[in-house]
């Protein structure tokens, strides 16, 4: 009797058994895997997958026999999708390391086993169904990947760089390991529209009609603006994605990397399918450099799936809150200036850097910038009332003094001439200027403009088309390809020039086009500048960049993961007391279960591939970023605990030709000496001498 009442109890409980599921959670919160087993719904296509036999083509050395021979490939008159490819993966070595035996390759990095260099790589594009985002992702698979003891490294690239950016740098530290790495070029990539032809890049780097298609890397057709009359009475232009997308990618920066983990899982399911991966059983490291170290800092920021179990950032460029309130000291005394926005230090750069050059006190001996047109800035600055002094010695003096005291190192002055000459500065105000504001290439803000360059780098000229066939892999974002593509001044004096070379019409003189200079200053600080007014149309304008700035400002909180970031005290682009000093001290404060440690790094800046161009020959950065990686490893895997945060007294070697050696670049030591050690309490920090 009993049994027989209990049947319909349990048959009506069976029955209502879907829709108590549906009540509760989907039945995938019961398999915690079958979400990773599903197609990721933000991708346009299945991803599409390549093998690589380690031999004839590899996933680190492409056609390359080798990463020596990598160095040196040369592309073919007609190259294939895998010509290109190599030539991307050589761009990510070349461009962002010093690739010579003495400074370290083929050493401390520069090496890949068999095993890593085989195995698959998949491609997949992350879009809204638009054309206008079309985030390049992919996942490489070595042949040494366990499936039983799965881990996966995330490396959004750095910079604008396309999706193999960060792949001959981290990524080959996570194939060595037997990690699938999971890229992304973060919704920037080089997309590249050149207007009057109407080309631009299809996602294997070919050259493409761009007309309506919406499966390009960019396609400024698609932004709703009327070129017809920004063609016609400015030829030879071209538009960018990072600066003229009008997506301000950067907000999104964190959400496409932790997208590029999930896309890692899904097809690492899809070729193991017996193995059941998640987060769950799968060690995921996210780690890149630059804005790619601002990326996976982000991403870990928004990881409310706890996909990420461990960040490693090296010289990250972040956007701390605005009046965050932040304490930052050297040796126990406060810093001048700190926790500025990019968009805000960099336009400060634009005006003096070039000027502080000619500063007796840098006694430059590369000359990276044109002296007399530096001593013309310094004219024009000081006409301006922007410096003092009524001699070049007292007005690139006062320049390099308001570089110190707005945030700057000294130890970093050593570094403004080549990032002044090689147009960094410029580059990076223009494309933020642009992508805060969402603006349209056809509004030409400040007076800029990006174009192809004739031989005498005056006046620009259809972009050279052996330059842009080649532009996918060669290219970082934002201009500057290898000379071809560069930032040019349309208002300058006798017509449009490279900047570089622009005479301003405020003073008649070649003087690197202050007006730009000064007109990027009024939009980042909402004033007057020197003695120009800022304009109703620059205020607008203004408003506009300080929307788009609130949408990336960082907050702090890692949700109690292990993190490592390091940074080198010379870094002259991403300054230290702007970004990973006051960052460190944010953390404490917000995140009460902080796992944060910081490595403060002497003689390393921010870009490796420029160590052997000075007197002293700075250390390379990436060898603490790689060490740092090795520490979270072993945290991750083993327990051990993080070294205390520090300063890493490196030495700079004497010249390019003395091999680096563990005296140049110390390891990190495992218990610093108390005057190494770097103090981070809630909202402060006080970094060693």
């Amino acid at each position: 009797m009993f049994k027989t009442r209990k049947l319909p109890i349990v048959a009506a409980f069976l029955s209502a058994l879907p829709f108590l599921l549906v009540a509760c959670g989907s039945a995938d919160d019961l398999d915690p895997v079958a979400p990773y087993k599903l197609k990721p719904e933000f991708l346009t296509a299945e991803p599409s997958r390549t093998d690589y036999d380690g031999a004839s083509n590899g996933l680190l050395t492409g056609k390359a026999a080798s990463l020596t021979a990598l160095l040196s490939y040369q592309l073919p008159a007609n190259p294939s999708a895998a010509d290109l490819r190599t030539l991307a993966i050589q761009t990510s070595y070349t461009g962002l390391l010093d690739v010579t035996p003495a400074g370290g390759f083929g050493s401390y990095y520069g090496r890949i086993s068999a095993a890593g260099n085989k195995g698959s790589e998949y491609v997949a594009v992350s879009d809204d169904g638009s054309g206008k985002q079309n985030v390049t992702m992919m996942v490489t698979v070595p042949s040494n990947f366990d499936a039983s003891k799965a881990c996966v490294v995330a490396v959004p690239s750095s910079g604008s760089r396309p999706v193999y950016g960060e792949l001959g740098t981290i990524g080959e530290w996570a194939l060595n390991k037997g990690c699938a790495v999971a890229l992304t070029d973060k919704g920037g990539g080089v997309g590249i529209h050149d207007l009057d032809r109407d080309a631009s890049f299809a996602f294997d780097g070919s050259v493409a009609t761009a007309g309506t298609r919406k499966d390009l890397t960019f396609n400024a057709n698609l932004l709703g603006d009327d070129l017809s009359i920004f063609r016609a009475t400015k030829p030879n232009r071209l538009a960018l994605k990072h600066a003229h997308g009008k997506q301000n990618p950067e907000k999104d920066w964190g959400k496409y990397t932790l997208q590029s983990i999930k896309l890692a899982l899904y097809v690492l399911n899809k070729q193991f399918p017996n193995a059941n991966l998640s987060p769950a059983n799968t060690l995921v490291i996210a780690s890149s450099i630059s804005n790619g170290g601002a990326a996976v800092l982000r991403a870990a920021e928004q990881d409310s799936e706890g996909l990420i179990r461990g960040v490693v950032a090296g010289e990250p460029q972040l956007n701390l809150p605005d009046n965050a309130g932040l304490m930052v000291k050297r040796g126990g005394l406060n810093v001048p200036m700190s926790a500025k926005p990019l968009f805000d230090y960099i336009t400060v750069a634009g005006l003096y850097q070039a000027c502080a050059t000619q500063s007796a006190a840098l006694a430059p001996s590369s000359a990276f910038v044109i002296a007399a047109f530096a001593a013309n800035r310094c004219a024009s600055l000081a006409a301006q009332g922007l410096v003092t002094g009524g001699t070049l010695a007292e007005q690139s003096a006062d320049a390099l003094a308001k570089l110190h005291a707005y945030g700057w190192e000294a130890e970093s002055d050593l570094l403004h001439d080549s990032h002044y000459g090689f147009e960094f500065t410029e580059l990076v105000a223009h494309t933020y200027a642009n992508a805060f504001a969402r603006a349209s290439v056809t509004e030409g803000v400040c007076g800029y403009s990006v174009a192809g360059i004739d031989a005498s780098y005056k006046t620009p000229v259809v972009p050279a088309a052996d330059a842009f066939k080649t532009g996918w892999a060669t290219g970082g974002g934002l201009g500057f390809l290898g000379g071809a593509f560069n930032i040019i001044a349309d208002t300058a004096v006798g017509g449009p020039a490279l900047f570089l070379l622009a005479a301003s019409p405020s003073s008649g003189k070649p003087d690197f086009y202050l007006d730009g200079a000064t007109c990027l200053r009024r939009l980042a600080s909402g004033v007057d500048v020197g003695r120009f007014s800022i304009s109703a149309a620059e205020q607008a304008l203004a408003a506009r960049i300080k929307t788009g700035l609130s949408e990336v400002r960082v907050s702090g909180d890692l949700r109690g993961k292990p993190v490592v970031i390091v940074h080198g005290r010379s870094d002259a682009l991403i300054p230290v007391n702007h970004n990973s000093r006051p960052y460190a001290a944010l953390n404490k404060r917000v995140d009460a279960s902080s796992g944060l440690r910081y490595y403060e790094v002497t003689d390393a800046n921010h870009f490796d591939a420029l160590v052997g161009m000075y007197p002293k020959t700075l250390v390379p950065l990436h060898v603490y970023t790689l060490r740092a990686l090795d520490l979270m490893w072993a945290k991750l895997t083993t327990g051990a605990a993080l070294p205390d945060s520090q300063l890493v007294r490196a030495q700079a070697r004497a010249s390019s030709s003395v091999v680096l050696t563990d005296a140049h670049v110390p390891a990190i030591a495992t218990t610093p000496a108390d005057a190494d050690r770097i103090f981070i309490t809630a909202g402060a920090i006080d970094v060693a001498n």
